[in-house]
């Protein structure tokens, strides 16, 4: 059988997904696996006959689609956010990776080990594929004889990089108690439920409807002005506020209470049998999407949007809210105004369904042409992004441009998370099946676990830095914490379990945040260990 699969490329990748995300959802001790199982797979199989491969060409594609997509998701986020800590998180992960070449340095040097495979096991403890290749091509031009020595320690250590890195992650949440969704929520990443509540403003107050949410300091939006019992009207933002003027407010509990308080007393009114309705639509028209609330002008439309759904968090808008695919939208109208309301929105299953990936072909072959891109170092060697530095940085960007002409990048939220997961499996199949044969000698070389154990040591000290400073220093949440450790490795097995096991989008943020600056260092830092160490 294991000689057939290894006859069979095609034949072997399908039952290592397969046999991989079965075995991922298998739960032991309150852990699982997810997606990364498949490395497991993968990896055990090519252990046993090395000669099943999948080839490069496969898993190259997978790691682009899965970092591209990631880099849409957490673009506008990691933007936003690097004006204010993203950059701190971008400087500690390269004084990082400084530190963990110089402890590799160490361990080369104390230890005997070869230069070459030594600098393969430090790029293997980092699941660095793009610094392992860059090492393997500066050999090329330095040394063609040995320029595959690199890869071997490379493969010794890449499983520890997995395990180790999951083995950090898992023991940290049970020893801290971490509470993954109450963290997620307190991070602003999960919403509390949204309620609505009437208000009647007090004297004193004066300006427009919009400008409520200024003078509450909450994040509220008025949808209805009461007329009487049985007539309501939609609360534009453009009017003028009166004393006594009688509104309907959305947002959390917390903050409508809040707002009321500030604003005037809380008013019981009814919504049944009033001359405005609520519905809810499914944004698929792809004219608005990538566009904020307040460039749609809904009121000259006849609605208003109360509530915006994205993936599992409900929110209320603001007017710079961008509008994404797959968004349920909560809007008031006139009866006789819904119908326009759901041409607008286009609310068709249908065309979510029939995905563009004209957009998602162009980011990615963007991106995949800005890793290709050679960057000169001294010494007449040269690196680049390659196949998985270059596709995150330019998802990061289309991202959080969100559209640019009638390009809309933004891909509808199954579709995107569908690739992501394809991508990733792919992946792991490739660089599991191409570990294999290294793993195999380290079970028949008793010296080779020297270079397992040095990886291993060498993960293990990243993720506990990642940890400790980012919970101390930088005030990260554990899971945040992890995501900037997996994004240290550029791991996807890593992520991939985060997100499994917490069911929140924490880890992604700290993976996204650190990703471009790893992918680069790395690069970097992989070829200047070899030659400090020549």
């Amino acid at each position: 059988m294991l000689d057939f699969l290894a006859d069979n490329p095609l034949i072997a990748l399908v039952v290592i997904l397969a046999l991989g995300l079965a075995l991922g959802k298998i739960r032991l001790l309150g852990i699982s696996l997810g997606a990364a199982a498949v490395l497991f797979v993968a990896l055990g199989l090519a252990t046993v006959n090395p000669e099943i491969q999948i080839p490069a060409l496969i898993y190259q594609l997978g790691l682009a689609m899965f970092v591209y997509v990631i880099g849409l998701s957490a673009g506008p986020l990691f933007f936003r956010e690097f004006r204010t800590r993203g950059w701190k998180i971008t400087l500690f992960v390269l004084l990082l990776l400084v530190g963990l070449a110089l402890l590799a340095m160490l361990l080369i040097r104390g230890l005997d080990l070869a230069a070459t495979t030594g600098v393969g096991m430090f790029t293997g403890a980092l699941s660095s594929t793009p610094g392992m290749a860059a090492v393997v091509e500066m050999l090329t031009q330095l040394n063609p004889d040995i320029a595959s020595e690199p890869v071997v320690g490379y493969s010794l250590a890449y499983p520890g990089a997995v395990i180790g890195s999951i083995l950090v992650a898992a023991l940290g949440a049970k020893l801290l108690k971490v509470n993954h969704h109450a963290d997620a929520e307190a991070e602003g990443l999960i919403t509390a439920p949204l309620v609505w509540k009437g208000v009647k403003l007090r004297p004193g107050l004066s300006g427009k409807v919009g400008d409520l949410p200024r003078f509450s300091g909450q994040q509220i939006i008025a949808t209805r002005i009461v007329i009487d019992a049985h007539a309501h009207k939609l609360a534009d933002p453009g009017l003028p506020i009166t004393e006594g003027m009688e509104l309907v407010i959305n947002g959390t509990a917390e903050a409508v209470a809040a707002a009321i308080a500030e604003l005037g007393e809380e008013r019981h009114i009814g919504l049944d049998d009033t001359d405005l309705v609520y519905s809810r639509f499914t944004v698929s028209n792809p004219e608005i999407v990538g566009r904020r609330v307040e460039d749609l002008d809904t009121v000259g439309h006849g609605f208003m949007i109360a509530r915006i759904r994205q993936g599992d968090s409900e929110e209320v808008p603001r007017g710079d809210t961008v509008i994404n695919y797959s968004d349920r939208i909560r809007v008031i109208a006139a009866p006789g105004r819904m119908a326009e309301v759901r041409r607008f929105m286009g609310d068709s299953e249908k065309k979510l369904g029939d995905v563009d990936l004209l957009p998602f072909a162009l980011g990615l072959s963007l991106g995949l042409l800005l890793g290709a891109i050679p960057i000169p170092l001294p010494g007449g060697v040269t690196l680049s992004l390659g196949f998985g530095g270059g596709p995150i940085v330019m998802g990061l960007i289309l991202g959080a441009l969100k559209r640019s002409g009638p390009v809309t990048w933004q891909l509808p939220f199954h579709a995107n998370r569908t690739i992501s997961t394809l991508g990733l499996t792919l992946f792991l199949a490739g660089v599991g099946t191409s570990a294999g044969a290294g793993f195999r000698q380290a079970l028949t070389d008793p010296f080779s676990l020297v270079y397992l154990g040095g990886g291993l040591l060498i993960t293990l000290t990243s993720a506990l830095v990642c940890g400790l400073v980012g919970r101390s220093l930088f005030k990260l949440r554990w899971d945040e914490a992890m995501g900037v450790a997996a994004g240290t490795t550029t791991n996807p097995a890593v992520l991939t379990y985060l997100n499994g096991q917490t069911g929140t989008e924490l880890a992604s943020r700290g993976y996204a945040t650190a990703y471009p600056a790893a992918m680069i260092g790395k690069i970097l830092v992989a070829q200047m260990l070899y030659l400090l160490l020549v």
